[in-house]
């Protein structure tokens, strides 16, 4: 760290408090927020004079904050195009000499899970998980690579972080592009199909067949370790030995889900062992599967659910529900395409940020040790 001033926490918080706050100004207060979220927008200004007497707490490109209390170890590296500002008493300021230590290394370095809990610690006999002081930490003896391996470290590290963002947000975009299809492909707001739509009220006997007389009841005894996927209410449970069904199916809970904005809606296919917990759902061919899929995806249940907190649909209730589906085959057969691939896509993408963060978390548990 910086010899001079490498560490330093925030002011008194009587020396910075609400009532020095001013509407408008050029110079403004960081806070703890700013180093949880990784971001510099605030909104407490303060003036001239102000800013003047805790000059000593200000804060320059390429310093870092770290929280210091409540959301603890957070830390964010300062970027060029900050506002002049001071932090408040919540956050830790450091500085490092540049010379010596790469700044992107170090921003990695500190949020790795060894220095995340050389960083944090709990009081005896409490859960409450404390920042070590900061005279402690002026005196930590630490062993770093040099410069140069350090910069390379910090690259690497860096890119993934951006690769990160990118997908995060891409998976953001897409999320959006589905539920905007979905919304839109069942109230037929669509204009980009040969035929115009038309509704078909039926009810859901009308196009399903149940076969839950195949399904086994939960329990431990009754199978053993396997390939095959268990199914109950909320999708794959275990994989066993052994199977009740055999085909296409669509699963629908029949107990046990609380978030009713969710209900379990689910789609297998080929050998699968269902228990109790799950409606088994044979699509007629009068019917694409993926629409009804999607569409069965998009319906409110909450009319035809029973009890409170843990949810029942009766078969003989779903059997009767009325539905308004669109009746040409052919537009069904492409909106179950499209938002098969949307799906397929939201999927690839969740994949991949998984994976990034997999590659990420073994990086910073192998490299600072």
């Amino acid at each position: 760290m910086n010899s001079k001033d490498g560490i330093k926490r925030g002011p008194f918080g009587s020396s910075l408090k609400k009532s020095f706050f001013v509407k408008k100004s050029d110079y403004v207060v960081y806070e703890q927020q700013n180093a949880i979220y990784d971001q510099f927008s605030t909104r407490y200004f303060i003036n001239e004079v102000k800013y003047n007497e805790l000059e000593a707490f200000s804060l320059k490109p390429n310093d870092f904050i770290l929280s210091g209390s409540g959301t603890i170890g957070c830390i964010s590296l300062v970027p060029d195009n900050i506002k002049k500002g001071v932090i408040n008493q919540a956050l830790i300021r450091i500085r490092i000499n540049q010379n010596i230590t790469n700044k992107f290394f170090f921003l990695q370095w500190m949020r790795s899970s060894y220095m995340q809990r050389r960083l944090t610690q709990a009081n005896p006999g409490s859960a409450i998980t404390n920042l070590v002081p900061i005279s402690e930490i002026k005196n930590w003896k630490v062993t770093v690579p040099n410069n140069k391996i350090q910069k390379h470290i910090g690259k690497i590290l860096t890119q993934l972080d951006t690769l990160l963002s990118l997908q995060q947000r891409k998976l953001e975009l897409e999320s959006l592009l589905y539920k905007h299809l979905k919304r839109n492909c069942f109230y037929n707001n669509y204009n980009f199909y040969y035929s115009k739509p038309k509704k078909l009220n039926i009810k859901m006997k009308d196009i399903i067949t149940l076969e839950d007389n195949q399904r086994i009841p939960v329990s431990e005894n009754n199978r053993k370790k396997g390939i095959t996927p268990y199914y109950g209410a909320n999708g794959i449970q275990d994989y066993v030995d052994g199977y009740t069904h055999v085909g296409q199916y669509i699963l629908i809970a029949e107990d046990g889900a609380s978030d009713i904005q969710n209900y379990p809606v689910i789609a297998v296919n080929g050998k699968v062992w269902i228990n109790n917990h799950a409606h088994v759902l044979k699509v007629n061919k009068t019917v694409d599967f993926s629409y009804l899929l999607y569409f069965l995806k998009n319906f409110n249940y909450f009319p035809w659910l029973v009890g409170s907190g843990r949810f029942k649909l009766n078969a003989k209730t779903l059997l009767n529900i009325k539905i308004s589906i669109d009746s040409n085959t052919e537009n069904q057969r492409k909106i179950g395409v499209l938002l098969n691939e949307c799906d397929s896509l939201t999927h690839a993408t969740s994949t991949r940020i998984k994976l990034i963060k997999d590659i990420k978390q073994f990086l910073l548990q192998n490299l600072f040790i």
